[in-house]
């Protein structure tokens, strides 16, 4: 029994054996690998315990396929496709998601499956069956297929995926013990209100990653975004769907890069992307809508004249321009960060008061930071660094200059140190890692919290920064990061490294004001 009473199982796991395979040292296959960190992370996201289910045995005969693993589908809440090229060629995989398609369908509500999609291998979307094409996936793989053993980039993004793949998981058995106790949704603590309805574009290849980290960083504050599925690839069916969502939206995002992207059935020559600015710009005119659209540089031209007339359009079309932001030579923190006020800035509009209240567990924060308070700087370093000569001039010349630096508490006692840490990072006004002695593991661990802590924050800090003091290593020569600023240190601290920390931090604050 798991955290369903009315289902012996939380999640049926539907796989080609042929996926769950060894590498290297690995201990358990990768499907294995997979089981057994849901299992624990749903658990936790919870608070009690899921039960997931998976055919280790390899059933083959039709007599066992009835006997044992019919049986289990109908008494499964949930299902977890693992595609790859070998799921499409196994009969049984196949034949499992058209039979739990078959005794429960695939929707809670009109936005919520109960089928989840893993993509180890690509797979062409098109060749999928239909419950599949219209499910979100979560992709565990780049340029490889991410391998906690792989340790670097592969472990990170496993990681990541695996704990998104386990938060939604847990949000859908919520839902459906939400209905099976006759429980209103709409009074439920933590779903989303008409309000709090974003729609994100879908996007082309080269842009799925920061599509990812916006995606991540609304759900994380409590937003639903649209779409939750991939688009139809028929045009109308296509024009029908994102009509719809425009209409539930405040707000969508457009990320605009180099390619022009897949021209949907019926479409003479406008891609998916084109085709989705078009409809957002039908609500051009209504003042209680935001059309923000993010043009990526990311140092090559467009893949072809199509998208050199699409960027034209976008830029110089005055039909184009009409309720549309368009943002240029933005980071992607600077687009996050932009997002955060456009969608407090509806909130306060829809919900006047003194306060604002946050979406994220039903905390406030004033509507401007009292500005005879000094800015409170937190500069998360590790103990090894403590007594560094770099850091002691970073933290005074910070004094000086009007600001407050905090940094970690020294409590020996683990568990109030962690709570310390937790604090600073709530009450911060920027956020600045000094990365000097300390471990690659160490590093990792504090960009975590950025993106599970601060991301979280009703009002969002103002700057983030990773400060590369001495000495110099391989994976601070390679670091690469979306998440803040990165600033050289030298052997003796020189304020000018501080320079883009601070020009942004002063930027921010005098935008907010």
């Amino acid at each position: 029994m798991g955290y369903l009473p009315n289902f012996e199982s939380d999640v049926f796991i539907s796989y080609a054996h042929n996926d769950n395979d060894l590498f290297a040292t690995e201990q358990q296959g990768w499907v294995a690998q997979l089981h057994c960190d849901l299992q624990k992370r749903v658990t936790g996201y919870l608070g009690a315990n899921a039960t997931l289910w998976r055919d280790q045995d390899n059933i083959r005969n039709n007599e066992d396929f009835e006997n044992v693993i019919l049986k289990r589908l109908v008494k499964t809440a949930t299902l977890l496709a693992v595609i790859s090229p070998s799921f499409m060629k196994r009969e049984w995989c196949i034949r499992e998601l058209k039979e739990f398609e078959r005794s429960f369908g695939m929707r809670i509500d009109d936005e919520t499956l109960r089928i989840f999609k893993v993509e180890k291998i690509h797979v062409d979307p098109n060749a999928l069956p239909t419950p599949l094409q219209r499910a979100e996936g979560y992709k565990f793989y780049g340029d490889h297929e991410f391998r906690p053993i792989l340790g670097g980039d592969y472990l990170n993004r496993y990681f990541e995926k695996m704990d998104e793949l386990a938060r939604d998981i847990a949000e859908v058995l919520k839902s459906l013990a939400r209905k099976a106790s006759g429980t209103d949704q709409a009074a439920a603590p933590g779903l989303a209100t008409p309000s709090q309805v974003v729609y994100l574009a879908e996007t082309t290849s080269d842009l799925a990653e920061q599509a990812y980290e916006i995606r991540q960083d609304l759900k994380s504050r409590g937003f639903t975004v649209l779409p939750s599925a991939d688009l139809p690839n028929q045009a109308q069916e296509l024009s029908d769907k994102v009509q719809e969502y425009m209409t539930r939206s405040v707000l969508s995002i457009h990320l605009i890069g180099k390619n022009y992207g897949v021209v949907p059935e019926g479409e003479s020559d406008k891609s998916k992307a084109w085709l989705q600015n078009d409809l957002a710009m039908k609500r051009g005119s209504d003042p209680s809508f935001v059309r923000l659209v993010w043009l990526v540089n990311n140092g090559d031209g467009p893949s072809d004249a199509r998208q050199q007339h699409f960027l034209d359009y976008l830029r110089e079309d005055p039909d184009a321009q009409k309720g549309m932001e368009l943002l240029q030579k933005k980071k992607l923190e600077d687009l996050k960060w932009i997002l955060q006020q456009k969608l407090r800035a509806i909130q306060e509009k829809k919900n006047p008061s003194s306060e604002t209240t946050s979406i994220f567990r039903g905390s406030t924060v004033p509507q401007a930071k009292d500005t005879r308070q000094p800015l409170r700087i937190y500069i998360i370093c590790d103990q090894s660094d403590r007594n560094s000569s770099s850091l002691a001039g970073l933290k005074k010349f910070l004094f000086g200059r009007g600001y407050e630096p905090i940094l970690p508490s020294d409590n020996e006692n683990e568990r109030d140190a962690l709570q310390e840490h937790g604090d600073n990072l709530t009450i911060c006004d920027a956020a600045l890692i000094f990365y000097g002695q300390a471990s690659e593991r160490w590093l990792n661990t504090k960009l975590m919290d950025f993106r599970k802590v601060l991301s979280r924050r009703a009002q969002p800090v103002l700057a983030k920064a990773i400060y590369m003091a001495p000495p110099e290593t391989a994976c601070k020569k390679e670091l690469e990061t979306h998440e803040a600023i990165l600033l050289q240190g030298t052997e003796t601290f020189s304020p000018e490294t501080l320079n883009p920390f601070l020009d942004l931090l002063r930027g921010r604050l005098e935008a907010s004001a």
